[in-house]
């Protein structure tokens, strides 16, 4: 689909975050639906809204005492519409997003063995 871009490790959880992730671009809050992988300086999401390539954003998780920020920008998308027979909701979409820094997200889950 996309080549990957990304030259460190990834990791895949086992679990999605206990507490609330969310993206703020363009003056809104768009919920996250799955974190799909993170690395240290990128991260693949699926969210309920389209976010265009090059706009920067904001990754907000709240929970267990942390509210923790990272500034961001959309480097590809994929409408859900792009993969034909999923029964995924056609309005969700996949975002890769470059970290401006590198993230301490991997620090709130266990990853997959």
């Amino acid at each position: 689909m996309y080549p990957e871009k990304r030259k460190e490790g990834r990791s895949v959880f086992a679990r999605q975050p206990q507490g609330t992730l969310q993206v703020l671009a363009r003056g809104r809050t768009h919920r996250v639906i799955e974190v799909m992988d993170v690395s240290p300086m990128g991260i693949r999401l699926k969210v309920v809204t389209r976010l265009d390539v090059g706009e920067n954003l904001l990754i907000r998780y709240v929970g267990n005492g942390v509210d923790l920020k990272l500034n961001g920008t959309v480097i590809w998308n994929s409408d859900h519409a792009a993969s034909p027979g999923s029964e995924d909701d056609p309005s969700t979409c996949i975002v890769g997003i470059q970290l401006a820094s590198p993230s301490l997200l991997q620090a709130f889950w266990h990853n997959k063995d």
